[in-house]
């Protein structure tokens, strides 16, 4: 999507420098830590002073901002947010920058820029978790507690929302949904098939193996870009011990031991099964969602933020289940505890060397409200951290039963824990046990399972 690389819109942010101007500039959020004479503590001072100037004289202020283009749903999501953003902060030229690739990619990008002393670079979406680590660690994003406050930003989103870094500041906006790791399936080729969701792992293999004598794809995983198919190992693990994934973050257990073995075991079985599309090693997210939208495949390994946008595509063919328990014996723990829920230090960022930072910050409200705004209004997905009756926001017709079923079902999850490949302690573990996760997808004789463990053991103690 060439054209959304470089997209402008008018957006102003003046209204609200006055009130803003501590922001990032003094006092205990105005750094992530250090001394006063710290780079994003005088930095975000100076930068005060400009904006303030700027906005006072109606000037207009440009801001880059910077995004990972992963599908066509981000896509249509950005074009909404850069369409609309005149209307919310008329006076500040944003420049949008959107990178495709995957995780790694994208986040290698930020850093570079960052390290680069950021040159083109005022806001951007970060990802969370470890890939946040080093920019926290070198006091590279702006602490936007102030600001918060001064917005009213609290006043508008729910309790949990709320998920300050390690120091107590808070970093970023949430932008994404509250997501949780399920499985998406077709109803239509199930019932043309005379097959049910499974609950456990045997009526799993069941599935595949009807399957697997049609041409149609099993299940569809994007497992070149590492996090999906990670994403599917954890969720065979959570049956056996929910807490393994923190365990394990946690240096108190490791993937070696027995939730995680018998995950991987369960992956290899499905492999062997040709319970996924050739080359599957191969296939990244921008394939394997539309090839489960078109009806090419009956199942795809995903999050629940594409429950909404794929009830609107695909109507009452839409369904989703959660990971089926490894031992038949468990089948009442199923979907009992799910990995996911707000992700800590996700969401939308403002570099500390900025030279607008009220501007800047203001942005990332704008952006993270007007594509939950979308995804609200336009695609029937309640799943944002706003409070959307609050706002005013409507949505002119009932919600999807997948979407409202997993409304409901959030409400009695047990157990909830970060994303497998969000959580781990460093960007270099998560990118470790990703790049481990799709060696293993290609199923070949060399790389066992027994060899997929340790390096996932390894992975995890990279620093």
């Amino acid at each position: 999507m060439n054209k959304w690389k470089k997209l402008t819109s008018l957006v102003l942010v003046g209204i609200m420098a006055g009130s803003l101007a501590a922001c990032g500039g003094s006092g205990g959020s105005g750094n992530s830590g250090g001394s006063e004479d710290s780079g994003s503590g005088s930095t975000a001072e100076s930068g005060n002073e400009s904006s303030s100037s700027d906005s006072d004289s109606g000037e207009k202020v440009t801001l880059n901002m910077l995004f990972n283009d992963t599908d066509e749903n981000v896509q249509a999501e950005m074009a909404y947010v850069m369409e609309h953003l005149p209307e919310v902060l008329p006076n500040v030229e944003v420049e949008l920058e959107m990178v495709p690739g995957d995780a790694q990619t994208y986040e290698t990008k930020v850093r570079t820029m960052i390290s680069a002393g950021g040159e083109g670079l005022d806001v951007w979406w970060e990802r969370g978790g470890s890939w946040a680590t080093p920019i926290l660690e070198s006091e590279s994003a702006l602490p936007l507690d102030d600001y918060l406050e001064a917005s009213g930003y609290w006043d508008k989103v729910i309790p949990s929302a709320k998920l300050p870094a390690d120091d107590g500041h808070t970093y970023s906006l949430p932008f994404e949904d509250i997501s949780y790791e399920i499985i998406l399936y077709n109803k239509k080729i199930f019932a043309d098939n005379g097959l049910e969701a499974p609950k456990t792992v045997s009526e799993l293999k069941s599935v595949i193996e009807t399957l697997a004598k049609t041409d149609i794809v099993p299940i569809s995983v994007g497992a070149k870009d590492g996090w999906c198919a990670a994403m599917m190992l954890e969720g065979f693990a959570y049956s056996l011990d929910p807490e393994m994934t923190e365990k394990i973050c946690n240096g108190e257990a490791k993937f070696s031991d027995e939730p995680y073995a018998e995950a991987a075991n369960v992956m290899k079985e499905l492999l062997d099964m040709g319970a996924f599309s050739k080359n599957v090693a191969l296939t990244g997210i921008d394939e394997a969602l539309p090839m489960f939208e078109t009806g090419k495949a009956a199942m795809m390994a995903n999050g629940s933020w594409a429950v909404a946008s794929g009830a609107d595509k695909m109507g009452e063919d839409f369904g989703y289940f959660y990971y089926p328990v490894i031992r038949d014996e468990d089948v009442d723990l199923y979907g009992k505890n799910v990995a996911g829920g707000v992700k800590q230090n996700s969401g939308m960022m403002v570099y500390a060397g900025t030279e607008h930072p009220d501007e800047a910050a203001a942005l990332c409200e704008a952006v993270a409200e007007l594509r939950c705004k979308y995804v609200y209004e336009e695609k029937g997905n309640p799943f944002t951290v706003y409070k959307a009756g609050d706002l005013g926001w409507t949505y002119d017709s009932e919600f999807a039963e997948p979407v409202a079923q997993l409304a409901e079902d959030m409400q009695n999850f047990e157990y909830v824990y970060g994303l497998v490949q969000d959580v781990m302690p460093t960007a270099a573990a998560s990118s470790g046990i990703m790049q481990a996760t799709s060696k293993f997808m290609t199923n070949t004789p060399d790389y066992t399972v027994e060899s997929y463990l340790e390096d996932m053991d390894k992975a995890a103690l990279e620093e």
